[in-house]
């Protein structure tokens, strides 16, 4: 759950799976309610649970999916540390027709070791 520190009213929801236990690779989802949209919420959240994940779950890769057409998911994806991996083409039914997707990703090697000791 994203939890607003001031008045502990919750904006939206982040969980973490594990997809690959060999790797460890992690893959989070978000959503936020637009109303909260925009101010950075998301984007604190999404580096928290990046951070969590490196230092108490044991990951060696952390990734997230994004529509193509989703320029404020792939942005906030960015401003969160991830790096574009690729396309993956025609993998979700979206809108009656066929979407891309874009996939991002951060390796443990990647991330601040102060960020992920949740400094």
């Amino acid at each position: 759950m994203v939890c607003r520190a001031t008045d502990q009213t919750q904006p939206g929801i982040i969980s973490s799976k594990l997809n690959w236990e060999d790797i460890g690779e992690w893959e989070i989802v978000w959503a936020l309610h637009p109303e909260y949209w925009r101010h950075g919420y998301a984007t604190e959240a999404v580096r928290l649970l990046i951070g969590y994940a490196f230092k108490e779950l044991n990951a060696h890769r952390i990734i997230a999916y994004a529509n193509a057409g989703n320029q404020r998911s792939e942005r906030l994806i960015q401003r969160a540390g991830m790096t574009k991996d690729g396309v993956l083409r025609g993998t979700r039914y979206c809108n009656r027709e066929w979407c891309n997707e874009l996939i991002y990703s951060v390796l443990e090697r990647e991330w601040p070791k102060e960020t992920a000791a949740g400094k």
